[in-house]
């Protein structure tokens, strides 16, 4: 009769663990997987918004583009459909035209007169040509201005006395009211006078809106003479829309 194998305590079956990996019927969970380094997840969410942004910006750059092709369509089809502007067409407005010049010839020299009402003026006769276009003398002023910067000579205050056959019929012009205007006809007959407070005035009485002939003459009565002293005269205005412009060195 054989004893039996006596069994040890460190290894009663109730006792063995189970074999590595088996897990069947028992409460042991199995192990997880390494854990992610530290900025992983950061990384990937950090690469996440950058995609995004870029993508957006994408869709800015897609979105402006088509804006600016359009307006430049919306710009190209005005012009092409704009249609220029015709007379009568509800404005009152006058259609510009091409500009007007009037032809002076060189002054013929200053005299001095001795005025009706005592003093001396001087006299600088400029010859009125012609002019590219006809129109009136409510078309027109008269200045006399500064020839290296273009600033006028003004005349307040002036007053001018003249008669058919006098140009200075009253008193002469002063330091205060420098000079005045007188137009005359090719016969020499003075017509009107012009000063820039009062404008275009009738010898005697009359209309003070005519039309001016050629070989008429502008006569320039001064305080003292303003020949080669660097000054000039120029005509200025507007009529049917066209500039009025024309000058001469006195």
């Amino acid at each position: 009769m054989t004893d039996p194998v006596p069994t040890s305590p460190l290894t009663h079956p109730t006792d063995q663990s189970p074999a590595v990996g088996h897990t069947e019927g028992t409460n042991v969970q199995p192990r997880a997987g390494p854990p992610a380094p530290p900025r992983a997840f950061d990384g990937r969410a950090r690469s996440f918004r950058q995609e995004q942004t870029r993508r957006r910006s994408v869709q800015e750059e897609r979105v402006g583009t088509f804006l600016v092709v359009v307006i430049l369509a919306l710009g190209v089809y005005t012009i092409v459909t704009a249609r220029p502007h015709s007379p009568g067409s509800g404005d009152n407005l006058p259609t510009p035209g091409p500009p007007i010049t009037v032809n002076l010839g060189r002054p013929t020299g200053v005299t001095s007169v001795n005025c009706t009402a005592g003093g001396t003026a001087y006299v600088e006769p400029i010859a009125w040509t012609n002019a590219t276009h006809a129109f009136t003398t409510g078309d027109i002023g008269v200045r006399v201005y500064e020839i290296w910067d273009g600033d006028y000579i003004p005349d307040p205050g002036a007053v001018a006395n003249v008669t058919p056959s006098n140009v200075c019929a009253g008193v002469p012009p002063s330091w205060e009211a420098i000079w005045y205007v007188v137009l005359a006809s090719p016969n020499g007959t003075n017509l009107l006078t012009y000063t820039v407070d009062h404008g275009w005035a009738a010898v005697p009485q009359g209309p003070n809106n005519v039309g001016i002939q050629n070989d008429s003459a502008l006569i320039l009565v001064t305080v003292t003479s303003l020949a080669d002293t660097g000054r000039g005269l120029a005509v200025v205005g507007f009529a049917g829309g066209s500039q009025i412009h024309g000058t001469v060195v006195l």
